[in-house]
C-alpha cells in the first residue's frame, strides 16, 4: 500500500512539474505571428497590376500614426508609430507591419509605471516603382497615386554655370480598415 502512495504521489508530483511548461509551450504557439498569406493567392489578387520588370521599393516609412477604435474608451484614441517593417513577400509584393502605442492616461498622478496600449497592423501591398501603390484593405483594394517623386530646381550662377538641385518628395497617404485609421508619410530615396 506504501508503494502504491509513493508511486501516486511521484506521479502527481511528476504531472504538477509538467503543466506549467505544457501550458507556456500552448501560450508560446498561441503568441506566434500569423504565417504569411500564399504567394500565389496574392498575386491571384494583385493580378490586375502590370509590371514589365520586379523593381526593388525607392521610398521609405518616415513616420506615422493611428486612430484606432476599440471597445474601451481608454484603449481609443490616437497611436504613434513604436515601429515599423517591410517585408517582401512575392516580386512587386510587400507586407508592412507595424506597431503602434498609445499611452494609458492615469487620473490620478502616482509614480506608477508607465503603461502603453499597443496594437498591431499588417498589410500587403504591390508597388513596381511607378506612379501607384495598391493596398489590400481587407478584401478589396486601396490604391495611392504617386504625383512627383523629386523636385528639380536649376540655380543660374552666371552666362556659363549653373547647378541642379534635387529634393526628394514626401507622400501622405492614410489607410481606412473597420475601426483603424492609418496615416503614413513616405519618402522616396
Amino acid at each position: 500500500m506504501k508503494s502504491f502512495r509513493r508511486t501516486a504521489i511521484f506521479f502527481l508530483i511528476l504531472s504538477l512539474m509538467a503543466f506549467p511548461a505544457l501550458a507556456a509551450k500552448k501560450a508560446a504557439k498561441a503568441e506566434a505571428a500569423p504565417p504569411d498569406a500564399n504567394a500565389q493567392s496574392l498575386a491571384d489578387f494583385f493580378k490586375g497590376e502590370t509590371a514589365t520588370t520586379p523593381r526593388s521599393l525607392d521610398f521609405m516609412i518616415e513616420g506615422g500614426f493611428a486612430d484606432i477604435r476599440t471597445e474601451t474608451p481608454e484603449s481609443s484614441g490616437r497611436y504613434f508609430m513604436a515601429a515599423q517593417n517591410i517585408t517582401s513577400v512575392a516580386p512587386d509584393i510587400y507586407r508592412l507591419d507595424m506597431t503602434f502605442k498609445k499611452k494609458y492616461q492615469r487620473d490620478v498622478i502616482d509614480l506608477a509605471e508607465e503603461y502603453f496600449f499597443t496594437q498591431q497592423r499588417s498589410y500587403y501591398f504591390w508597388y513596381n516603382g511607378g506612379n501607384k501603390i495598391v493596398f489590400k484593405v481587407g478584401g478589396g483594394k486601396k490604391e495611392i497615386k504617386i504625383g512627383k517623386k523629386e523636385l528639380t530646381e536649376i540655380k543660374v550662377k552666371s552666362l556659363e554655370t549653373y547647378s541642379i538641385d534635387k529634393t526628394k518628395l514626401p507622400l501622405d497617404m492614410n489607410l481606412q480598415d473597420g475601426g483603424t485609421h492609418v496615416f503614413l508619410q513616405l519618402k522616396f530615396i
